[in-house]
């Protein structure tokens, strides 16, 4: 699986310079992904929302600028749009 190569790879990493300029590709990345889901979603779509190891499903409320608003179910919660996946179910 490429996800566990990568793992292998960046533990291999022994030089921090190396570390940070593989972090601020990754915080590049997930501004791209975030930036693209912003363009899918539409007020009234039912999202998963990933934080911290947990997933919610809710309904998008709002769509701003950089993040969502989104119905959890125990409440209205502004979301970054790189945490947001459309559920397709």
């Amino acid at each position: 699986m490429m996800l566990e190569q990568i793992k292998d790879l960046i533990f291999k990493i022994e030089d921090d310079r190396e570390l940070k300029s593989i972090a601020k590709y990754i915080k590049a990345r997930r501004q791209q992904v975030g930036f693209q889901m912003k363009f899918k979603l539409k007020v009234g779509d039912n999202v998963f929302v990933d934080s911290n190891g947990i997933t919610e499903d809710g309904t998008i409320i709002k769509i701003n600028r950089t993040k969502a608003v989104v119905d959890l179910g125990n409440g209205e919660w502004t979301v970054p749009f790189c945490m947001i996946r459309i559920n397709n179910g």
